[in-house]
């Protein structure tokens, strides 16, 4: 077996037989201040999450999906998800699958397994993307898409959020955030070394030194490694904490009743200051990078099993348990029947409409011709008033400055 069907194999068994993890902490259920249908919620999110993973490799080794790299071992970050509010702007990691998936529990109508296949398989009917990538993202949802290209989407997440306050002055046509809203930013240990990673964290933090607003929260979900590239021991923390203005909070990422705690001391912090804060969550990888990563090239196997062990959802699974939430045959019946439906829905979206023609492809990126788009300027002597004796220099070369 691959190693995904030895990581799905393993929950089976050690469900059935109550063989869970080593407990992270002590923290129970009511201090960490989730309700017992929270967290329930949250398991159904993961293990929706994961089975979406499972079916895109099934479908991919197929060839009717095309974009593997999956959430598996970052699941945790439904608990944040489950933290914030729906209309806090969302720029999710790749990995952030059960994020999106525990948001949708916030609003009715979503279907998140359905809106996930499509993307898998390219789809013309997927609603964020029209059939040309696998990603992330939801308007009604407030999560704009993003690529996998690492990074890029910091510089854009922290100008929304520099945005929240700026909206009270200048009155935008189309303000979409709320005054008190915050802006979510997640993305993986390796970007964080990235440049425009830096570029983007460092104008968070010398906006917040100089008293201006900026309130958001960047989420490093540090699972230890960049494709084969190691992260060192304590990077992140050195890293970050030392920085003026920005708030480091910690949490163990596979005890979701410590991120959801954690998460929610961060979303109280940035909403009432308006400074950024910095949520480093560790996680493990399951699986590799993608579909085609072979890992035990680089891991050794001992290292793969011990996190394979560490599964986050045994961890859900054995805080369920353990608050009497939950049996093990009602947790291994919420994870077999997930499986079932997301198989069978996998299956049918293979049939579903295709981008086929350049044409298709083009027509959301270029935008229509407006044969009409000057009609409601301003006269040629309205122009010339307004312009002066710079009309005159109209017709000639000027330097970029001007």
């Amino acid at each position: 077996m691959d190693r995904a069907a030895i990581v799905h194999e393993n929950f089976l068994r050690r469900v059935a037989a109550g063989d869970f993890p080593t407990r992270r902490s002590a923290l129970t259920l009511a201090q960490s201040e989730l309700t017992e249908d929270q967290l329930v919620g949250i398991f159904r999110s993961q293990v929706l999450s994961r089975h979406l993973d499972l079916t895109a490799r099934k479908l991919q080794a197929r060839g009717e999906a095309f974009y593997t790299i999956g959430s598996s071992g970052h699941e945790g970050n439904a608990a944040i998800a489950a933290a914030f509010r729906h209309d806090d702007m969302a720029f999710l990691h790749y990995r952030g699958a059960a994020f999106q998936i525990e948001r949708a529990r916030k609003l009715p109508n979503q279907n998140m397994m359905m809106d996930m296949l499509l993307s898998f398989v390219a789809s013309s009917d997927d609603p964020i993307s029209g059939g040309r990538h696998k990603v992330l993202g939801s308007k009604s949802l407030f999560i704009p898409p993003q690529t996998s290209t690492i990074a890029s989407h910091l510089p854009k997440a922290v100008g929304v959020a520099f945005s929240i306050g700026l909206a009270k002055r200048i009155k935008p046509e189309h303000k979409q955030l709320a005054d008190d809203g915050v802006v979510l930013c997640s993305f993986g240990d390796a970007s964080l070394n990235h440049s425009t990673s830096q570029g983007a964290i460092n104008t968070a933090s010398w906006t917040a030194y100089r008293g201006l607003p900026a309130p958001i929260v960047f989420i490093c979900e540090d699972n230890g490694i960049g494709i084969s590239t190691r992260t060192p021991d304590g990077w992140v923390r050195e890293s970050i904490s030392a920085r003026p203005a920005i708030q480091y909070f910690y949490c163990d990422g596979l005890d979701v009743l410590e991120t959801y705690k954690v998460a929610s001391e961060v979303e109280a912090f940035v909403r009432s200051t308006r400074k950024p804060a910095f949520l480093h969550m560790s996680t493990v990888r399951l699986y590799g990078h993608a579909g085609a990563d072979l890992q035990t090239a680089y891991k050794p196997k001992s290292e793969i099993e011990d996190e394979e062990a560490n599964d986050p959802l045994l961890h859900t699974a054995a805080s369920l348990y353990r608050e009497e939430i939950m049996s093990l045959d009602n947790i291994l019946d919420v994870y077999n029947d997930l499986s079932l439906v997301t198989g069978r829905m996998g299956e049918a979206v293979i049939s579903r409409p295709k981008l086929k023609t350049a044409s298709e492809v083009m027509a959301s990126i270029v935008p229509p011709h407006r044969a009409n788009a000057l009609a409601n300027g301003p006269s040629p002597e309205a122009r010339a008033a307004g312009f002066d004796s710079d009309m005159t220099l109209m017709a000639q070369p000027q330097h970029m400055a001007r």
